[in-house]
């Protein structure tokens, strides 16, 4: 009886060690943050003072619409005596992680703030893609909103609650990660998306902790950019052979006769880019503008690479914009309305500049509005 009870005092004390262990590893390797994201900033950013109560922020995109803020100012500022200023921090390669850690650095907050982005989310590897699952499960337990909340009183809880992630360490400017291989983006696509929902809530969170005005802005995508990366799953001999038949057809005009085909084929072979491409340039010349449309939005979203904006980026604004009741700027929307009657982009990313304009325009007379002014 003696032995027993001595072998079931060992067997608890080691139970005991072990978890004791396994906790102070996992408080060891877990840093203190509310929101699981797997990488951190070498240093932090440079502190920033703004001159101007109207801001934009984001990747490229962001820049070159920032080239035009001088008419958004003129537009807001109409009939005042003093122009309101616009500034722009929006910057080649600032993904939303980066933007969200420049906006930290900020003295004191504008009044609005616009975001155009959504096109550069995979240029840095931000995270180990062995890592995935594991941040999946943290980002559940974060929306668990019993765990958020303690989270949010006790922030020291997620040195227990995660599940500790191997650590992207981040420099103090962007390193730019270059052409990516189809499968390192697949399989990085699903938490590269994830991540970037949920950087946009905390850019929301962000601005009304600072009670400043968000406005989210979707991101033009140019319809006629032919796909670069065609996924490998999606594409077979039989395949090829009939997309074949098919540029045939649209090369002879026969539009009815290749509209019915590659709409078998689209069917037939979901996901494939070429083919959905092929499927709006057809219904454009058929005068089913709407179905071209939406084609071409898809070709942009199936494509195996992340060359530019797609319209799953563009999904997740409106998403988030809705939910969280945030003013969205559809901007993609509005130069999608003339893709069948104007050439729209002046290059592979860029719309007009017809179109910025008229877009600040819009923008302008909104914020007017909202400034009472």
């Amino acid at each position: 009886m003696k032995k027993l009870l001595s072998l079931l005092l060992i067997v608890l004390a080691l139970a005991i060690l072990s978890g004791g262990y396994l906790v102070a590893d996992r408080w060891m390797k877990n840093p203190e943050q509310i929101v699981p994201y797997p990488y951190d900033f070498a240093a932090t950013a440079t502190s920033l003072k703004l001159d101007a109560p109207i801001l934009i922020v984001g990747d490229r995109m962001g820049a070159y619409f920032g080239r035009f803020k001088e008419e958004l100012a003129a537009t807001i500022s109409q009939n005042l005596d003093n122009v309101i200023k616009v500034q722009s921090l929006a910057a080649d390669g600032f993904a939303l992680h980066r933007t969200l850690h420049q906006l930290k650095s900020l003295e004191q907050w504008p009044q609005i703030v616009i975001y155009q982005g959504g096109s550069e989310e995979f240029s840095e590897r931000k995270f180990e893609i062995s890592e995935n699952k594991k941040i999946s499960k943290n980002f559940d337990l974060y929306r668990d909103d019993r765990i958020h909340t303690a989270l949010i009183l006790y922030p020291w809880l997620s040195r227990l609650v995660y599940t500790p992630t191997k650590r992207t360490h981040l420099p103090a400017d962007p390193v730019i990660a270059g052409e990516i291989p189809e499968r390192e983006y697949l399989a990085r696509l699903e938490t590269e998306l994830l991540l970037y929902e949920e950087q946009l809530n905390q850019l929301v969170a962000l601005s009304r902790d600072r009670n400043a005005l968000l406005i989210l802005t979707t991101t033009p995508i140019n319809l006629d950019a032919l796909p670069k990366s065609i996924c490998s799953f999606t594409t077979n001999v039989d395949l090829e052979a009939r997309v074949l038949e098919l540029k045939e057809m649209m090369t002879n005009q026969n539009w009815k006769g290749a509209w019915q085909k590659v709409t078998k084929l689209t069917g037939q072979y979901p996901g494939n880019a070429e083919l959905f491409y092929l499927q709006g340039q057809i219904a454009k010349n058929i005068g089913k503008i709407p179905e071209g449309v939406n084609s071409m939005l898809q070709a942009s979203s199936y494509e195996c690479s992340s060359w530019r904006m797609t319209e799953v980026q563009n999904s997740i604004i409106r998403k988030v914009a809705n939910t969280q009741q945030v003013l969205l700027f559809d901007f993609s929307r509005m130069v999608e309305k003339d893709w069948a009657s104007s050439v729209t982009f002046f290059d592979e990313l860029h719309p007009q500049n017809i179109y910025y304009e008229k877009g600040m325009t819009q923008l302008g007379l909104v914020i007017k509005k909202i400034l009472k002014l």
